[in-house]
């Protein structure tokens, strides 16, 4: 096998593989990649692929562990001209690219292909990309089909990490790394499969084929999360709330989901109360420990945080909820007065838990900002 600094000479006449982002160069058995950043932005806490060295700590423990990932064997840093770089020399990665399994605008017979093509993928290679990719939740990994191939063989594998934070590992029992993991590390099986132009029309046979095809697609990778992970069927219909009517209805038709995905039920608000929770003592910690500012937790984070459970859209049944639909002619203010009466609700909850516990003055300027808005409770 090459070794890195004979692949970094031989790399100055070999084509780059990359078709974007970082340069690549084939070695057969291995890759080099070459990552670069100007010496105008590197500072001493900051050069180019910053965390690489506990990248590859940790990328070569998953490989060891049998995470479909390659092994990186060695990296070196160095100054060229203008630019810091860090050269990588890794294990080639298995199968092909899923970038370039998927195109836009093809034909109407290409996409059922494609279609077809993913759900026939073997139900043991849906389940390792699940439990691969939740294993990889500490690592940065970029869900982008560029970064993720199929090996007809061996199933999905995964390159290109960013960090390594050994004390952000998956744990399916915290809520948020679980829906975190599931909404933004582990990619979906439907997004390789090739897409129609947006304006091309299509008679309801054809569109009633492809729906069929994709929803399957969505069911067989919810059968497998669930497969893989077991604490998942507490959370699965507020992972699954905002979903497509479409694909709701398939689910529930074919026995896949057990409950009523467009209801609010009794049995949900225990679940609700929990996820609520979970986000009020997010928001806690970012005012507290991170100095966030009233403004920023009103405008961004509660309403973002939120939505990782569906919250808001769950909310709309809450008994607790005083805006009705049937109040509004108009549905842009419907929405708007629901989302803010949302946030001052739960606004309400965080000050009322600040105000409960041990003084900060952190939690004291949110306090005060809190009620030069909003009206203080009335005193019973």
């Amino acid at each position: 096998m090459i070794d890195i600094q004979d692949a970094i000479e031989q790399s100055k006449s070999k084509q780059n593989i990359s078709d974007g982002g970082s340069q690549c160069f084939d070695f057969g058995d291995v890759i080099l990649v070459r990552y670069t950043l100007p010496l105008m932005y590197v500072t001493d806490h900051y050069r180019a692929r910053d965390c690489e060295e506990r990248v590859m700590e940790g990328i070569n423990q998953k490989n060891q562990n049998g995470v479909n990932t390659p092994k990186h064997i060695s990296m070196m840093r160095t100054i060229e001209g203008t630019n810091d770089v860090c050269y990588v020399l890794q294990e080639k990665c298995k199968g092909k690219n899923c970038a370039s399994m998927q195109k836009y605008g093809v034909p109407y017979d290409t996409v059922i292909s494609d279609l077809n093509r993913v759900y026939n993928i073997p139900m043991e290679h849906y389940k390792k990309l699940i439990r691969d990719g939740c294993q990889l939740y500490e690592m940065g990994y970029e869900c982008k089909n560029k970064n993720l191939f199929y090996d007809e063989k061996t199933g999905f594998w995964f390159i290109d990490f960013l960090s390594y934070d050994v004390d952000k590992a998956f744990d399916e029992n915290d809520p948020i790394k679980l829906f975190e993991a599931l909404k933004f590390v582990v990619p979906r099986p439907r997004q390789i499969a090739s897409m129609l132009d947006f304006n091309e029309e299509l008679s309801s046979e054809q569109k009633a084929k492809k729906d069929l095809l994709e929803n399957s697609i969505e069911a067989k990778t919810l059968l497998a999360i669930k497969s893989v992970i077991p604490t998942f069927e507490k959370y699965e219909k507020f992972y699954l709330y905002n979903k497509d009517v479409g694909l709701k209805k398939y689910l529930m038709e074919q026995g896949i989901v057990q409950k009523d995905l467009f209801r609010f039920e009794e049995e949900d608000y225990p679940i609700y109360d929990e996820l609520y929770e979970v986000v009020v003592n997010q928001m806690i910690d970012k005012i507290i420990n991170k100095g966030e500012e009233f403004w920023s937790v009103e405008v961004n984070d509660v309403r973002n945080d939120s939505d990782l459970f569906c919250l808001i859209d769950m909310w709309r049944s809450h008994r607790d909820n005083p805006i009705r639909r049937s109040d509004y002619q108009d549905e842009y203010d419907y929405n708007r007065d629901l989302k803010s009466k949302f946030t001052e609700t739960m606004l309400r909850t965080i000050v009322k838990k600040l105000e409960e516990s041990e003084y900060h003055e952190n939690a004291t300027k949110f306090i005060n900002d809190f009620y030069s808005k909003y009206e203080a409770p009335i005193q019973k």
